[in-house]
């Protein structure tokens, strides 16, 4: 197969890349290739491609993801050293994810069922957030595409529950991509109908959202506001979340905190927030127009 977009140095170097990859069948040899490979993968175009059509690349990444199963279901502390193992092939997976046309193969194959039980820890030592942040890195990978059956995909696992936990639970860094993920999904059509259609789905979301915003004020981060408001303006478009943020939208982004001059970092909250004030306001003067209508005219 042949490598494009690569300099003469880097066709030089393609030799050992073979290598490499032949390597991850051996668990002996596995780790090292590994490393080595991911130390590259920024300046190899077709990585993704190379390790998805290497015979037994996949399977001996699947290899490593699955020999920390014992740890996760009998609730042993991951080792620094399994850590960096699997977050090392969990990050030549988020190559492949990030390749469109590889991405949904990954859906398709139910690759994927592999990855989410990883999302289910919930000790927040280092060892498991950075694994953590590593599944969440491929994630938000597959989600870029913009492929709406890898949303339809996502729907119907755990992964929305997970992410609402660890929005409201996790370190900043997991915030700020489980809001980017929950970002993506509402974009859909197909996210938002799923978000909405029941009241209980309703509610646990923007319920999630407000105490997200209250642990905003104590702990101030921009990237993750960003994206809470732009959910709250995604989840505004439809008519029955739109009722209850009217009715739930928390008072720190009804009156202004966030657009606070001296406030660091969130300087362009004010833009955000405009927008979703604009899908408020129009809400009340639809209802007030309805209200105005139902009126009978004296005569």
């Amino acid at each position: 197969m042949s490598v494009p977009n690569m300099d003469c140095e880097q066709r030089g170097d393609i030799d050992p890349v073979y290598g490499w990859i032949a390597n991850l069948c051996n668990k002996e040899t596995r780790f090292w290739a590994m490393l080595e490979l991911c130390e590259r993968r920024n300046h190899i175009d077709s990585l993704g491609l190379l390790l998805w059509h290497s015979f037994g690349a996949v399977s001996g990444l699947l290899q490593e993801i699955v020999s920390i199963y014992p740890a996760i279901y009998q609730d042993i502390e991951l080792t620094g050293q399994q850590s960096h193992r699997i977050c090392t092939a969990i990050g030549l997976i988020q190559v492949m994810a990030s390749h469109p046309f590889i991405g949904i193969q990954l859906i398709r194959c139910q690759f994927m069922c592999y990855l989410m039980p990883l999302l289910k820890m919930t000790s927040q030592t280092r060892a498991v957030e950075h694994v953590r942040l590593s599944v969440l890195g491929v994630i938000c990978a597959l989600l870029k595409s913009d492929h709406a059956e890898i949303v339809v995909y996502f729907l119907g696992t755990e992964l929305i529950p997970l992410i609402l936990r660890q929005l409201e639970l996790g370190t900043t860094m997991s915030k700020v991509l489980c809001a980017f993920v929950l970002y993506r999904t509402l974009e859909h059509e197909v996210g938002l109908k799923f978000a909405s259609r029941r009241l209980a789905r309703r509610l646990h979301l923007i319920h999630t959202l407000a105490r997200v915003v209250h642990q905003l004020t104590l702990e101030p981060e921009p990237r993750v506001l960003k994206h809470v408001v732009r959910i709250y303006s995604r989840l505004a478009d439809h008519p029955q979340s739109l009722e209850l943020i009217v009715k739930l939208l928390p008072a720190q982004i009804r009156n202004g905190y966030f657009c606070q001059e001296g406030l660091a970092g969130f300087e362009s909250a004010s833009l955000e927030l405009a927008n979703l004030n604009r899908k408020l306001v129009n809400k009340h003067e639809k209802k007030d127009k309805a209200c105005d209508d139902s009126v009978p005219e004296k005569h």
